[in-house]
């Protein structure tokens, strides 16, 4: 496998909150499939505890509400960006993140982001429920309940 042979340590992905790292909007690429987002493999290593070959990360911009419930969103698979992928590493210099071509297609009804614009890597169903998925079907039961009030004693 490639490696990213620049030695210089890339300042983003920054984390904000527990497992959410913001990174800027690096442009879109044709070698990355759609639910990838590749993010250059220095910035991953140095800056985030996130694991490519299992966690995977819910996309959305910094300021903008996702539409999508949780669980109707799909998580994304993040690429570690190398020269094995030269024109993704291009748009991913300072570690920001770069979504496949097309992408806007299949993420309606989010808006296309622009270079530039703050993209939020959320990775807290990855760290938090990947291993512990009892920890989610409370959490879900919590939501229901207090939205839906208590079921009635049988």
């Amino acid at each position: 496998m490639a490696k990213d042979t620049n030695t210089d340590v890339p300042p983003f992905p920054m984390e904000t909150l527990r497992h959410w790292y913001v990174t800027p909007f690096g442009g879109h690429s044709n070698e990355l499939s759609f639910y990838q987002v590749g993010i250059r493999r220095s910035g991953i290593e140095a800056n985030t505890e996130l694991d490519p070959a299992v966690d995977r990360v819910r996309i959305g911009l910094l300021g903008r509400r996702n539409a999508r419930p949780f669980l109707m969103d799909r998580p994304f698979e993040i690429v570690p960006l190398d020269e094995s992928r030269p024109d993704s590493l291009s748009k991913s210099p300072r570690g920001e993140a770069v979504l496949p071509e097309g992408d806007e297609v299949v993420r309606r009804p989010f808006p296309l982001p622009r270079p530039g614009d703050s993209v939020v890597l959320n990775g807290v169903a990855a760290r938090r429920f990947l291993n512990d998925p009892e920890r989610l079907a409370k959490v879900l039961e919590a939501v229901f309940e207090e939205g839906f009030g208590r079921r009635p004693a049988s």
